[in-house]
């Protein structure tokens, strides 16, 4: 049970490092958004994608390992019941980690939702800059006696020149 028990704490430190890096690469991906370094940005973005996977597969090594822990009784068991059955010390360290992990885990999300709501708004910013210096073209919802569309009346564009 012990050495399930070690498993289990190094596995989750390995997870609570990963968070880490996780939330230092969205930051990094939120300064790169700011500079417009789409470089770097592509670089921030692998980095995210690899600790995203790192952790999914840490995250199914403890799912394993909790599910080997409770085999070992023969019935399924909640996580207070998993607490129960492991020594006090390594339920105490699990709690605890446990408790950093939710935090990290707000953490990255906070992030991202700040780093999403960015790029939507940088999007939208270009979208109406580009539609101020294009046109609209706007279509005639009937024909003209020749049997022709017209052509739509081109809107003045006014630019100013000076600098």
């Amino acid at each position: 049970m012990e050495s399930q028990g070690q498993i289990l704490l190094r596995l989750m430190e390995e997870e609570i490092s990963h968070y880490e890096k996780l939330v230092g690469e969205l930051k990094k991906e939120a300064d790169c958004l700011r500079q417009g370094s789409p470089e770097d940005l592509l670089g921030s973005v692998q980095a995210v994608a690899r600790h995203v996977e790192t952790i999914q597969q840490l995250h199914q090594s403890i799912r394993k390992t909790i599910a080997e822990v409770l085999n070992l009784t023969g019935q399924e068991k909640t996580w207070a019941e998993l607490m129960a059955l492991l020594p006090p010390l390594y339920s105490q360290k699990m709690r605890k980690y446990q408790r950093t992990l939710d935090k990290l885990k707000e953490w990255v999300m906070q992030i991202n939702s700040r780093n999403k709501a960015f790029i939507q708004d940088s999007l939208a910013y270009g979208r109406d800059l580009f539609s101020l210096l294009t046109p609209s073209i706007a279509t005639a919802p009937v024909y003209v006696q020749n049997g022709k569309k017209s052509p739509p009346a081109q809107q003045p564009l006014s630019v100013d020149r000076k600098v």
